[in-house]
């Protein structure tokens, strides 16, 4: 017979086994120090989670460079460089990240320090801030704004809320009606 064992199973063991998950770490788990996040050959290897359709994730996400939902995602992520949410993904939850390119919904905490692109077919609902902003035609924002970029964010809010001066009517009947007894 042959001198290599075989497992008694009838799963494939030829398939390559993905064994590190961006933002799965289990408690207690050995993460790997930043230097040997390079792929072989010395290129620096993306920290990517594509979250397939059809497939439901829920937790917390502490580290990605690119989140790609094509799913549903119910989770809060933080230090995210990039998410892309396809025309069928839905994401529920929290997310800081510093790029947003939006096709399908997104609804709750949204804090975006550069480009927030949203599509035609896109839909943001809940508390959006943003660097920069780009709306297709059709792109829904339901919810509340804020533009981030600190002193000119806020010295508007201030101008908008000193006093101003009350407007002068053109008629004011009582006035007039005071004036004829």
């Amino acid at each position: 017979m042959s001198s290599t064992a075989k497992p008694a199973t009838g799963y494939k063991t030829d398939l390559p086994r993905r064994i590190d998950l961006p933002g799965t770490g289990a408690a207690g788990a050995v993460r790997r120090p930043d230097s040997s996040a390079a792929a072989p050959g010395g290129r620096e290897s993306p920290r990517k989670l594509i979250v397939g359709s059809e497939i439901s994730l829920a937790g917390e996400i502490t580290a990605c460079d690119h989140l790609v939902v094509e799913g549903r995602i119910e989770a809060k992520i933080k230090d995210c460089q990039t998410i892309e949410i396809a025309e069928q993904g839905v994401f529920k939850g929290s997310a800081e990240i510093s790029d947003g390119d939006i096709a399908g919904r997104f609804e709750g905490d949204l804090s975006v320090s550069g480009l927030l692109r949203l599509r035609a077919s896109g839909v943001v609902t809940g508390t959006i801030k943003y660097g920069e902003l780009q709306v297709e035609t059709g792109g829904k924002l339901i919810g509340t704004l804020q533009p981030l970029g600190g002193d000119t964010a806020a010295t508007a809010p201030a101008a908008a809320a000193a006093p101003q001066p009350a407007p002068t009517p053109l008629f004011d009947d009582k006035a007039e009606a005071g004036s004829g007894a």
